[in-house]
């Protein structure tokens, strides 16, 4: 079975990436209200720990955003083109 990957499919998979990393953002910054109105209301060892935990998450998750922008990035700006030139140079051979 043959692999197949366009310059198309590169165009699409970035622009999933991007959508899913700025869904994370968001994701993130709801929970970050929740657990805060939970530790607000609600002060126990264990919504302490939660609120704790979560703060270590949200301190890492700029630059998991970014790294999942600057790979969908890659894809547009290298892969893509690099892809393009391969179909190009295939075609060529093929018809030549």
């Amino acid at each position: 079975m043959a692999f197949t990957f366009t310059t198309a499919d590169c165009q699409t998979a970035a622009s999933n990436l991007t959508s899913s990393a700025s869904n994370f953002g968001s994701l993130i910054e709801t929970m970050g209200e929740l657990i805060n109105s939970v530790s607000n209301n609600y002060q126990s060892d264990a919504s302490t720990t939660i609120a704790e935990s979560f703060r270590q998450v949200k301190e890492v998750g700029p630059a998991f955003q970014e790294a999942v922008n600057n790979c969908a990035k890659y894809l547009v700006e290298t892969v893509a083109p690099a892809y393009e030139k391969l179909e190009a140079t295939a075609k060529s051979k093929i018809e030549g």
